[in-house]
C-alpha cells in the first residue's frame, strides 16, 4: 500500500502522481528538474490561475429558463421526464388533475399534456448536439441469384459526435461531484487493490503521461 492517499471507509485511495497538481523533484542528467503537474488550463492549454472559478455556463440572465416559461415549468419537466420518468398517459392524468384545480383562479398548469411537454425538452438549448446523418449499403461481391434483401437496401445512420457529447457531459457542473478526473487507485486494508470505475484501473494508470510542455525551466 503506497504511503501517501486518503483514506475512504474501508478503502484507501491514492492519486497518479501525474495528475495531482503536486511539485516534483526530480535528478535527470545531474540537472535539478522542479514540475507542477496537473495544472489547470483554458482551452488553449494556457495555464490559468488555480484558484480562479470556472466561467459561467452561459450568458442568460438567472431568470431566464428559455425555452421553460418559469422555473416552475423546467422544475416539473425534470421530475416528470428525470426523476420519475412518468409515463405519457400519467402525465396527461397528472397536468388535467392540476389544470382542474387551477381553473378557478384562470390559470393552468406548465405544460397542457406530454406532448406539449416533450416539444419543450426538445428545444432545450443547453448543451444541444445536432444529429447528423448519412447512408450506407452493402457494397461487396453478391451471389449470382437468390440475394438476400439487406444486400440491395440501403440504410440510414444518425447520430451525434461523440467528442461533443463528452465535451457537454464534461462542461457540465451537474457532473462535478459525479466523475472522478484524477487517476486513482483503491487499496483494502489487506493491501489489496479495488477496481470500480474506469480511471481506478491498471489501463488507464499506465495511459497518464506528464508532456513536457507541463515542466517549467531546468535549474542546473
Amino acid at each position: 500500500m503506497p504511503e501517501q492517499g486518503v483514506q475512504l471507509g474501508p478503502l484507501f485511495q491514492t492519486f497518479h502522481l501525474h495528475l495531482t497538481g503536486k511539485k516534483i523533484v526530480q535528478f535527470i542528467d545531474l540537472n535539478l528538474t522542479v514540475s507542477i503537474l496537473g495544472r489547470k488550463c483554458d482551452v488553449h492549454g494556457n495555464f490559468i490561475d488555480q484558484n480562479a472559478l470556472p466561467p459561467p455556463q452561459t450568458e442568460a440572465l438567472p431568470t431566464d429558463w428559455t425555452p421553460y416559461e418559469t422555473w416552475v415549468a423546467f422544475e416539473t419537466a425534470e421530475f416528470l421526464y428525470t426523476c420519475n420518468q412518468m409515463s405519457a398517459g400519467q402525465i396527461d392524468a397528472l397536468l388535467n388533475l392540476w389544470a382542474a384545480m387551477l381553473i378557478k383562479h384562470n390559470d393552468s398548469p406548465p405544460f397542457t399534456g406530454h406532448h406539449d411537454l416533450y416539444e419543450t425538452i426538445d428545444l432545450t438549448p443547453l448543451g444541444d448536439v445536432s444529429w447528423q446523418t448519412f447512408s450506407m449499403s452493402y457494397s461487396r461481391t453478391r451471389p449470382a441469384e437468390n440475394i438476400l434483401p439487406w444486400m440491395t437496401a440501403e440504410y440510414d445512420m444518425w447520430f451525434r459526435d461523440p467528442r461533443l457529447l463528452v465535451h457537454n457531459m464534461l462542461s457540465n457542473p451537474d457532473f462535478a461531484a459525479e466523475i472522478e478526473y484524477v487517476l486513482y487507485r483503491d487499496y483494502t486494508d489487506d493491501n489489496k487493490c479495488c477496481y470500480k470505475n474506469f480511471l481506478s484501473g491498471d489501463w488507464a494508470w499506465k495511459q497518464a503521461v506528464c508532456y513536457t510542455s507541463c515542466l517549467e525551466p531546468t535549474v542546473s
